[in-house]
């Protein structure tokens, strides 16, 4: 739906087609984006004895303290493709899952939340050694649906509406100091990834009966949900010719297969059962998945593959490294090196070779007997999303 709105600096009514105001000389929105309904996650985060602290430091070291905890929180809730909504003056509102959709926008809420307190323990610092007071921060989320988009003809911009924007404000309210809480939607959507405090029941707001929440303690590695799958349907081709490769593979043929098509469409169940097909004939099969908002880390599912099929995903950095290098006795010790520091478990004491990022980008694809090289023999891998 396309309409004419009034222009937003000073509330004149545009001619039709307009595209600057004839009273101003603003630039004119032709239309106004409409609302629609979206899943998101919510996230607020407020200040621990906000009016206590002001008080003690004053109004213009309060400013400085929140300028600089804004700044750090807006940019760790871009970083993961969250948009923030508001800053109530004493903490901030962020929305995942729009206006950009997201799948995992549990999961990204929940990993900014984390990666806001450790930034908030740093200024913690600062205010305690200039200011000698405690400075801590509440976050709580919530999950669910909402409207979204612009409001109104003002200024105010996009903006998200529902019951799930206050339970986010409610579970906030019940966190403790330097915690943060899970509402019950949320705690589902990231429960596989995450660990969390036991069940509990807090009284909120505006409720006569208490709710479930859950505290978030820590991100892990995200694990396939197990389910009960029903028969698929509809799929003999695709498994077919996934069954014919798996043949080549087996026989020596080393072999991609790119499985592409658009949301909802059944991708994530057709790589499950082609690992079930892989597993039935006897051959390793080691997954690993991407995240979206990593895609600027460099070979960061390449790690993951490694970190799978070498076996030390649930191993500490220590026993990984003594894992690695008894796998690959033989290698040369600066390939070791950039081995372990690509999958995360190198020891920070350890240097690594003065080698160009373009020369480390050829050496990881060349020498198959090095471990720059690595070729995890005589395995068919299946490569995909996980559920």
């Amino acid at each position: 739906m396309t309409a004419e709105v009034a222009c937003r600096t000073c509330g004149a009514e545009p001619r039709a087609g307009a595209r600057f105001c004839d009273a101003c000389g603003a630039p004119i929105a032709s239309t106004q984006p409409s609302a629609e309904y979206k899943q998101v996650t919510v996230l607020f985060a407020d200040v621990v004895r906000s009016m206590d602290i002001a008080a003690a430091v004053g109004a213009e070291r309060l400013r400085e303290i929140m300028t600089e905890l804004l700044d750090c929180s807006t940019a760790v809730v871009n970083h993961y493709g969250g948009t923030v909504n508001q800053f109530t003056g004493d903490g901030i509102m962020a929305v995942f899952g729009a206006p950009i959709t997201f799948e995992d926008h549990a999961f990204r809420a929940s990993l900014s939340a984390l990666q806001i307190q450790r930034a908030t323990e740093t200024v913690a610092v600062e205010v305690k050694r200039r200011d000698k007071i405690d400075f801590r921060l509440r976050i709580g989320l919530n999950s669910g649906q909402v409207i979204a988009g612009e409001i109104g003809s003002s200024p105010v911009g996009y903006a998200t509406i529902g019951e799930q924007v206050g339970m986010a404000q409610r579970m906030e309210s019940v966190a403790p100091p330097g915690g943060v809480m899970l509402s019950e939607s949320t705690a589902r959507l990231v429960e596989n990834a995450a660990v969390l405090g036991d069940p509990e029941l807090v009284q909120i707001k505006g409720a006569d009966d208490p709710v479930r929440a859950r505290q978030l303690l820590s991100i892990g590695e995200r694990r396939p949900i197990r389910r009960t799958e029903s028969e698929l349907v509809g799929r003999s081709w695709e498994l077919n010719t996934i069954t014919a490769i798996f043949d080549e593979a087996i026989g020596g043929a080393g072999c991609v297969v790119t499985v592409v098509g658009p949301p909802g469409i059944g991708k994530s169940r057709l790589i499950r059962e082609s690992a079930a097909i892989a597993a039935d004939r006897g051959v390793e099969v080691i997954t690993t998945y991407c995240e979206s908002h990593t895609r600027d880390i460099p070979f960061h599912a390449v790690a993951r593959l490694l970190r799978a099929g070498l076996g030390i995903n649930d191993l500490d950095s220590v026993a990984a490294r003594t894992h690695v290098r008894d796998q690959f006795q033989d290698a040369d010790p600066d390939d070791l090196v950039l081995l372990e520091d690509l999958v995360g478990v190198r020891d920070a004491a350890t240097a690594l070779p003065d080698v160009a990022p373009d020369a480390q980008r050829r050496a990881f694809r060349g020498r198959p007997r090095s471990a720059r090289g690595i070729r995890l023999a005589h395995a068919v891998r299946v490569v995909g999303k996980l559920p």
